[in-house]
């Protein structure tokens, strides 16, 4: 047996840890003298807070549950310098979960004309005229705040899944998700009220912004918007609405780029209702071609159809539209990961969570060979019970190989949180090394610059854009730490 001497075996060491780092996502990105001294700055913040945990691992924030752990999250002096980062863009989040609970509860929840009522063992909430609200037996807020001063902590309770025994492990996946499509029940018809829809969305794009986040994508169906007059409004009126709104907020927020829709589609649908909504959507697409850019499957993946189901009539459209599917958010082997291959295979643009795909080593390196991003929601991921510990996330694994992933948000409503640098935080405290710094959160909101669905010519606008920004952050960065 060849032997050799502790110099050389430490050498060969050396080159094997190297050549990993190598791989690592956003490795391969070269930094600039500024961009290295801000590096060498958060890497001292990030092991300060890293050495904490190593001493007590208790103290390790992304292991504890997130409605734990947000508070010290937020006191967390990398979580302050994460937020200011230009993130560049938001790909993954559900229109409906998209403002922060408190937001819906202190700005909305407080309007006049607002009534609950419990519809089938479902509180719901709904604007309507007095006299209405009577005689249906609905019952303002108004009133139910008088009867009870701990109102607004039991509707948060409603509107999230925030819960007291967060670290309970009685808790099972198809009940906390059929906690999760309750708050959907509980928002939908306020939400669905115009004037408060008009200040809902503006509120989803100024929580993006205030993140340094310049363009978002969410996923949504059109609602069925009213008024107090009665007035019903159609799915072209609901999207004209979203246009409106955008441009209204550009006008006040001069630097954000902008938003798109990715249209959601319940897994559950009938083939009929699926023809039906396609030829819908399609005819929409035409109206606003700019604004609608893709097509998803939404829903618990392991009630739904499988995307096969759904080959026969996505192939008469797929020239027509984008898909960004959902597949693979499942702890499942040989079942419902399945729809993974039918993502690639009908070359969905991204991927939303992809889970499952670090056990399938043909898949992956199809989505290398394609490149297609992987839609990375990891406080989703935990309070969805996929899995408690981001520290073992499959994801990393990905990262480690540097596949093209983007950090989203899916839906922060749902668990108190808003914008994206919480999941930013998570995934960087727990999924890279400690040796890795700023190249990874560069790369980070460049693949988000990348994989977006903006058209080549915006995307370069919004390149350059963010180029800006990345600039003006590193000087900004620099000047407060050398004071």
């Amino acid at each position: 047996m060849n032997s050799c001497t502790f110099s050389d075996y430490v050498s060969e060491r050396n080159r094997i840890i190297n050549e990993e780092r190598h791989h690592f996502h956003g490795e391969k990105l070269v930094l600039n003298e500024d961009e290295s001294k801000l590096n060498d700055f958060i890497m001292k913040v990030k092991l300060e807070e890293l050495e904490l945990s190593y001493k007590d691992s208790i103290q390790f924030l992304p292991k504890q549950h997130f409605s734990i752990a947000k508070n010290n999250i937020e006191k967390s002096k990398l979580f302050n310098i994460l937020k200011k980062i230009p993130k560049g863009c938001s790909l993954h989040c559900h229109l409906l979960a998209a403002v922060s609970v408190d937001f819906l509860i202190e700005n909305i929840t407080y309007r006049d004309n607002l009534y609950g009522k419990y519809i089938n063992d479902r509180f719901k909430l709904k604007f309507m005229k007095s006299e209405a609200a009577k005689e249906d037996e609905w019952i303002s807020l108004k009133e139910m705040r008088d009867k009870d001063k701990n109102f607004d902590s039991w509707l948060k309770t409603e509107l999230s899944l925030l819960v007291d025994n967060a670290n309970s492990k009685d808790t099972s996946l198809e009940s906390i998700w059929t906690k999760f499509k309750k708050t959907f029940s509980v928002v939908y018809d306020m939400l669905s009220y115009k004037p408060v829809f008009e200040e809902y969305y503006y509120q989803c794009l100024k929580e993006l912004h205030e993140d340094n986040v310049m363009f978002g994508e969410f996923r949504g169906t059109p609602m069925p918007l009213y008024d107090l007059e009665g007035t019903k409004y159609d799915m072209e009126d609901f999207f004209k609405l979203l246009i409106n709104i955008e441009d209204n907020f550009k006008k006040d927020h001069k630097k954000f780029f902008g938003a798109r829709y990715i249209h959601s589609i319940y897994r559950g649908v009938s083939l009929d209702d699926l023809k039906t909504e396609l030829c819908n959507i399609l005819a929409m697409k035409k109206k606003f071609p700019k604004l609608i850019v893709g097509l998803d499957f939404v829903g618990f993946e392991e009630e739904g159809h499988s995307l096969v189901n759904f080959y026969e009539e996505l192939d008469k459209i797929k020239n027509d539209i984008n898909f960004f599917f959902h597949a693979g958010e499942t702890n499942w082997f040989g079942s419902t990961d399945m729809n993974l291959v039918d993502a690639i295979l009908m070359k969905s643009k991204r991927i939303g969570h992809a889970f499952a795909l670090s056990r399938h080593p043909v898949l992956m390196d199809l989505v290398l060979k394609q490149d297609i991003a992987i839609e990375l929601c990891p406080i989703s991921n935990q309070i969805l019970l996929l899995n408690d510990d981001p520290r073992n996330h499959p994801a990393a694994s990905l990262l480690a190989r540097g596949f093209p992933v983007v950090v989203c948000n899916d839906d922060p409503s749902a668990w108190d949180a808003s914008g994206l640098t919480y999941d930013w935080y998570i995934t960087f405290m727990a999924m890279t090394p400690k040796t890795c710094g700023l190249k990874f959160l560069k790369q980070l909101a460049l693949n988000s610059l990348k994989y977006c669905a903006l058209d080549d010519n915006d995307k370069c606008d919004a390149i350059e854009e963010w180029k800006q920004k990345w600039h003006s952050f590193i000087s900004s960065m620099l000047r407060t730490i050398e004071k």
